[in-house]
């Protein structure tokens, strides 16, 4: 019997020391810096709606013909609205809607990334990660929170340019347009040849 009671004693003491005192708050959540910068808040249709009416616009004071595909995403990459003009191609779409993606997962502007991994081997070394190194994404920031990030394809004028230009109109003063650190690979398109006679 006494044998007994002290194996009990010994079980409640075990199971007492075993209690894990409630977890605080703050130590089993991010900084108030991180939690700043990651808080998930999304950007709402029409603000989404007037970035895109605004490129759009943009793109077509460029070239009356012209038009743009942009879509934005919110912080979740889910897409918030996307806008096509007439006579863009599927993969105006896709452009715009991996350049949102990338900006949004990079948390800048895909010309940064682009200027980091843009050269041929980086680019491929980084292949298997998804990433879409083209210039013409950005991810919006609010009062230094990024709630979306808006991508843009097949711009007269310039996808770059174009959403830039859209989110100084709608949500105003932006940091200024990366400066490409190289030159495309592809380069500058050749003049035509001069037609041969006969």
């Amino acid at each position: 019997m006494t044998r007994m009671v002290f194996l009990a004693a010994v079980l409640v003491a075990t199971a007492a020391s075993a209690q894990t005192a409630p977890a605080r708050f703050s130590d089993v959540t991010m900084s108030a810096d991180a939690t700043r910068r990651a808080h998930l808040q999304e950007i709402n249709l029409d603000t989404a709606r007037k970035l895109a009416d605004a490129c759009v616009a943009l793109s077509r004071a460029a070239n009356p013909n012209g038009g743009a595909t942009v879509v934005v995403v919110g912080p979740s990459a889910n897409i918030v609205y996307a806008q096509r003009s007439d006579g863009q191609i599927p993969n105006n779409f896709d452009s715009a809607f991996e350049k949102a993606k990338m900006a949004l997962y990079m948390r800048a502007p895909t010309r940064s990334i682009v200027n980091r991994w843009g050269s041929p081997e980086a680019a491929l070394a980084r292949a298997p990660l998804n990433l879409y190194l083209v210039e013409g994404g950005y991810p919006i920031i609010v009062q230094d929170m990024m709630i979306g990030a808006l991508g843009v394809g097949g711009a007269s004028g310039g996808d770059e340019e174009c959403g830039h230009a859209a989110l100084e109109k709608v949500l105003g003063p932006q940091a200024p347009i990366v400066k490409p650190v190289r030159p495309s690979p592809v380069g500058p398109a050749a003049p035509p040849a001069p037609a041969q006679g006969r």
